[in-house]
């Protein structure tokens, strides 16, 4: 448990988490494509609904506590002892489990105060699903991420993914209630698993705290906590999720199908980014250095280098989608969804300024700047509703893109003014990201000029644009020294030459 945060422990947890990822892929992949294989249009609808009202509830419900992990885990396991990061942990997964308990049990009651006749839909299976992903999700993905214990990490996920897929294969019918059994059933089973890897984790840490370290107070605890879940409120409204359930109140199950359809396609591409593939990793590691060091040059360096790793690893994807993007929904959903081409192609759009925020949430955090961040996020929750009422009937599904592009102006725009009258220099990247857009833009050009519109043709043109897009972005100087220079550390390794004053070239 030496150098949690150190590079070459981020170098190991960066390969455990692509060996982890590759396969979790996959199965993210082919449990998308199946279930909206296996189940009817309607009935694959009512489960995009209720998967949508699972992570909306999840997130309105975490009260920042996932954000006290992530926060202060590092510095307990760098400083501090066992007794206190277990007693964090204790009092996070305690409370976790009694709001969780009581949202579900509010669940149970629910279908009594409906009116007679309406129907109680899953609100029984989704009351479960609530208590053991929610419990999971904080031991998996803030816990473990937070003691930069991705090998770990990467098997629960591989677990509960097979578990999933083998569990959808089998289903004895093919409607929305069977396939939230099979999430509560791969949840079930992935728990105990992510339970013992915390477990083991804290064997290891030692029994006293620092010279002159001392734990972090309730005040400072309750702010992080509070700041945190006042911009994850603003977050959740206009999740994805969030949107999903708001078009719900007006478009039909079959068009709530394709719209689900899409911004989950939309998410997998978001996860699967090389920038975002390291940033769960990174992300630990960016708190617990700054929290070492203070250095914030070294912090901002770094989250430009993941965000422009994201966004330019991004733009062949954007591409791809406005030439492609119809034909890619077809084969992806077995032929349903294709007329969702253009809205797909503006949701990859959207994705940039999603990573920007991401990453900026993480370092608002570092600098202990999470009130400035919550007011942003405030800021912005007033755009929703106005759209909603002047421009519902008129947007129709594209009142979501519209939504959550404006949220993401709103918010990064004022954190980084912010941060600016602060003294904290954080350069928005104009020049790179003009050179970039036209390499993809030349690409997407060429790709249009392959003839056809079949799977052949869209795989050979798909090369073909990534192909030009690589060429046309080392040509352009998109890629300054300064990022060869941080590629280099972060492989460990001079994969690219340097002059003689250490400069890359």
């Amino acid at each position: 448990m030496t150098a949690p945060y150190s590079g070459p422990q981020t170098r190991r947890n960066i390969v455990a988490f692509l060996v982890g990822k590759v396969p979790t892929a996959v199965l993210t992949a082919c449990i998308l494509g199946l279930s909206a294989r296996v189940l009817p249009a309607a009935e694959f609808g009512y489960y995009v609904t209720a998967m949508a009202a699972m992570e909306l509830v999840l997130g309105l419900s975490n009260f920042g506590l996932d954000w006290l992990l992530l926060r202060f885990i590092p510095e307990y396991r760098l400083r501090g002892t066992r007794r206190g990061m277990v007693r964090l942990l204790a009092a996070v997964l305690g409370l976790r489990l009694l709001l969780l308990a009581a949202i579900a049990g509010a669940l149970l009651l629910a279908p009594r105060w409906l009116p007679a006749g309406a129907p109680a839909g899953q609100l029984d299976v989704l009351a479960l699903l609530l208590l053991v992903e929610g419990a999971l999700r904080l031991l998996r993905d803030n816990t473990l991420e937070a003691l930069a214990l991705q090998s770990r990490m990467q098997a629960v996920n591989v677990l509960r993914g097979v578990l999933l897929l083998a569990a959808l294969a089998m289903l004895p019918a093919a409607t929305a209630r069977w396939l939230l059994l099979a999430e509560v059933l791969a949840s079930v089973v992935a728990l105990p698993l992510a339970a013992a890897c915390v477990l083991q984790a804290l064997r290891g840490l030692p029994q006293r705290p620092a010279d002159g370290w001392r734990a972090p107070g309730a005040r400072q605890l309750a702010a992080v906590a509070i700041n945190n879940y006042a911009s994850g409120v603003v977050e959740y409204l206009y999740s994805p999720s969030s949107l999903i359930l708001l078009m719900a109140r007006s478009q039909s199950p079959e068009a709530m199908a394709g719209l689900g359809f899409v911004l989950r396609l939309t998410d997998i591409i978001r996860n699967y980014l090389p920038g975002m593939v390291i940033f769960s990793v990174v992300r630990a590691r960016m708190i617990g250095a700054y929290a070492a060091n203070r250095d914030y040059p070294e912090l901002q360096r770094w989250a430009h280098f993941v965000f422009k790793l994201s966004a330019l690893s991004l733009l062949p994807v954007l591409a791809a989608a406005l030439v492609y993007g119809g034909l890619l929904l077809q084969l992806a959903s077995g032929g349903r969804f294709g007329e969702y081409h253009w809205l797909f192609a503006v949701l990859c759009g959207w994705l940039a300024l999603r990573l920007h925020r991401l990453i900026l949430s993480v370092v608002c955090n570092a600098l202990g700047l999470s009130g400035m961040w919550a007011l942003a996020s405030l800021c912005s929750a007033l755009l929703l509703p106005l759209l909603y009422w002047l421009g519902a009937p008129q947007l129709g599904l594209w009142l979501v893109p519209v939504a959550l592009l404006g949220n993401e102006l709103v918010v990064n725009g004022l954190a980084v003014a912010g941060m600016q009258r602060r003294g904290l220099a954080w350069p928005l990247g104009l020049r790179w990201w003009g050179r970039a857009l036209l390499a993809a833009a030349a690409a997407a050009s060429v790709a249009w000029l392959v003839p056809g519109r079949d799977a052949a043709a869209a795989a050979v043109g798909t090369l073909l644009l990534c192909a030009v897009f690589a060429v046309a972005l080392l040509l352009s100087g998109a890629i300054d020294a300064m990022d060869r220079k941080l590629i280099n550390r972060a492989l460990g390794r001079q994969l690219l030459r340097e002059a003689p004053d250490g400069s890359p070239v």
